[in-house]
């Protein structure tokens, strides 16, 4: 029934279903190898060292027979009943009503194997018949997991017990049943448990199930010819386990040089794509790769690089997908082989009938937020064999490497865009304000002086009119002092000196001269600890140190201001910290300080143009640095900047 394996969801019952079922239990934990079209029956052999390995396997194979609504019969023999129940129950099978519905059924070995006082062959065969007629007629199949230790309890000889393996492969393979028979290992003598080796093509041991590279089929194993057999096998199995070995170690070989090509830190993109194009065509015996653009809505393909020359493709090269072998892994979104065009149906393409394409193995790869591509490679020779599955995994490797790099370029390409569009724009909006700015100065120094020179004449004017003209003249003055700092912030990145190492004990000595006036008016004290080096343009930090102290002065509150500097390094940075005993900014309007033009406080409570903050700001991000303000209402701000430490020249503190 099961020489060819079949879907877990199909009616008939094959080897595949049990096998799904011990793969995903979580009572079974071992590997289970895939089919991979292996001759199999429907009779497993499962070979235990304990109880717990052996309900490891029974469990879930015979759940799964019950959840198919199959009739399962457990046939004891070293466990007792009560045990097997036990087992089944502790895995999750409702016993009691599995057993009143007459799905699952316990027998003992001299109930069935034994049942005419002798074992007899023939006799068990005619048994099974009649219980699979009568259980297929209720139920969708017969599931059968039977211990075998009572062979040796009633001398049961290996001729007899190889002879029964044989006629239940036989029974098995036509019938919609399946069996497992377990042999103790600790139980049965070593010669005994390798002939049952030998006599089943899938074995389940130490929770593995595995095909049986030693099967040997009992017809064979019983015969006249059985010497024969066995030499042919053993040989077999030398060849086979050679070529597996070395093909294991061609395997090991590519990978590696693989690893080598695409890890090259001095290898550019094209370089190591080339490097893959040569192992592949030596991987897979072409004689050429590629990749090409694809575009499947579009039926659109356009070779993009090759490894060498090829009569007809070239990079530029454009065709419709349809007419390439490469919509063959696009409709299908995996690896794709094509080893003979005519026998495949592949014979009415371009790619075959003008290109000469006569081999084919490609990937399709998807890349997000640009152009798919397949890699690819081709013959101009058919194959006698297909593509292997080592070889197909192998190109689908170099597809996953590729598929990275260039989504990692096209990332790279839109960062590169954006930027390019943001430089764009602050040049253009630096122009518009320094324009604006520049072009607003001349007219407010006109409105000013004549409002001045009409100020002069006051003795001619009204009390009201004077009073206008004062709040004209300060508009006029404010208006001024905004352009001014618009000036100056749209000048940061673009008339800004280079950087190179300043000495900020000189910088804040210049702000103490600078605000010495100030300083002395409001009786502030102004104390620093010895301040590094860094690299920077001098003039803009003197004018960011010079806004900062300002700030702690003019928002100090009713006491006389107390502004302390400090210096700490981090590592390749110096944090500068300006701290003062103010009236401190609550923590929800922090994020605003730093905005153009935004204000906390009325102009009649405190004199500014909202620029001072945000100007330092951008001074200190043309240094590839931060700014931040720790503060709360009524104690203080602190507001602290990152610059970079020096490079060259000079000692820091």
């Amino acid at each position: 029934m099961s020489k060819s394996p079949s879907p877990a969801t199909d009616d008939v019952l094959g080897l595949e279903s049990p096998l799904e079922a011990l793969e995903t239990s979580s009572d079974f934990r071992g590997p289970v190898e895939p089919m991979d079209g292996e001759f199999c029956n429907d009779h497993l052999a499962l070979i235990y060292e304990s109880p717990a390995d052996q309900f490891a396997a029974v469990v879930p194979f015979l759940r799964q027979g019950l959840e198919r609504g199959e009739r399962c019969v457990y046939v004891t023999d070293e466990a007792s009943e009560a045990e097997v129940r036990a087992a089944l129950r502790d895995g999750g099978i409702d016993v009691e009503s599995a057993t009143e519905s007459g799905s699952l059924v316990v027998e003992t070995f001299q109930d069935t194997y034994l049942r005419d006082g002798a074992f007899d062959v023939d006799g068990m065969m005619s048994f099974y018949e009649d219980v699979i007629q009568e259980t297929t007629e209720e139920y969708e199949a017969f599931r059968l997991a039977a211990e075998m230790s009572w062979i040796l309890e009633d001398d049961v000889s290996i001729e007899d017990s190889m002879a029964y393996e044989s006629k239940v492969n036989e029974l098995f393979d036509d019938e919609d049943a399946i069996a497992v028979c377990q042999y103790d290992r600790t139980e049965f003598p070593a010669e005994v448990i390798r002939d049952v080796v030998r006599v089943h093509p899938h074995l389940i041991y130490d929770n593995t199930v595995c095909h049986n590279f030693y099967y040997t089929p009992p017809e064979e194993f019983c015969g006249p010819n059985r010497p024969a057999h066995e030499l042919d096998r053993m040989l077999g199995t030398l060849l086979d386990r050679t070529e597996a070995k070395t093909e294991l170690r061609d395997r090991k070989r590519y990978q590696q040089r693989q690893n080598e090509i695409i890890s090259d830190p001095d290898r550019s993109f094209e370089e190591k794509l080339d490097a893959l194009f040569d192992l592949g065509c030596e991987r897979f015996d072409l004689e050429l790769g590629g990749i090409s653009r694809v575009d499947p809505d579009e039926d659109r393909f356009v070779v993009e690089r090759l490894s060498g020359d090829h009569d007809r493709f070239e990079p530029g090269v454009e065709l419709p997908l349809s007419e390439t072998f490469c919509a063959l892994p696009v409709r299908t979104e995996s690896v794709t082989g094509v080893t003979d065009p005519e026998l495949e149906g592949h014979d009415d393409i371009a790619s075959y009938r003008e290109f000469d394409v006569r081999a084919y193995l490609g990937t399709y790869i998807e890349i997000e937020g640009g152009s798919d591509r397949t890699f690819a490679f081709i013959g101009s020779e058919t194959r006698d064999e297909p593509f292997s599955a080592d070889e197909r995994e192998f190109l689908r490797s170099m597809g996953q490497w590729a598929k990275y790099e260039l989504e990692q370029h096209e990332r790279e390409r839109e960062l590169e865009r954006t930027v390019d569009r943001l430089e764009t724009s602050n040049e253009r909006l630096e122009q518009f304000a320094y324009a604006a700015s520049h072009d607003m100065q001349e007219p407010l120094r006109m409105v000013s002086s004549y409002l001045q020179l009409i100020e002069r004449r006051a003795d001619d004017l009204s009390g009201e009119t004077r009073e206008f003209l004062s709040f004209a003249i300060d508009g006029a003055d404010r208006m001024r002092a905004m352009v001014d700092g618009l000036l100056a912030y749209s000048r940061v990145q673009s008339d800004g000196d280079p950087l190179e190492p300043v000495d900020l004990e000189d910088v804040l000595a210049d702000v103490r001269s600078d605000l010495q006036l100030r300083l002395e008016e409001t009786d502030a004290d102004l104390d620093a600890e010895p301040l590094p080096r860094v690299n920077g343009d001098g003039e803009q930090l003197q004018q960011l140190f010079r806004n900062l102290i300002e700030n702690a002065i003019t928002y100090s509150g009713d006491e006389p201001p107390q502004v302390d500097v400090t210096a700490e390094r981090d590592g390749d940075e110096w944090t500068i910290s300006v701290h003062d005993e103010g009236i401190g900014i609550d923590p929800a309007e922090q994020d605003r300080i730093f905005d153009l033009f935004d204000r906390l406080h009325s102009r009649e409570a405190y004199d500014g143009t909202g620029i001072g903050l945000a100007l330092c700001e951008r001074i200190v991000e043309r240094h590839g640095g931060e700014i931040r303000v720790d503060s709360e209402p009524g104690e203080g701000s602190t507001f602290s900047v990152t610059l970079p430490a020096a490079t060259t020249g000079g000692t820091d503190p």
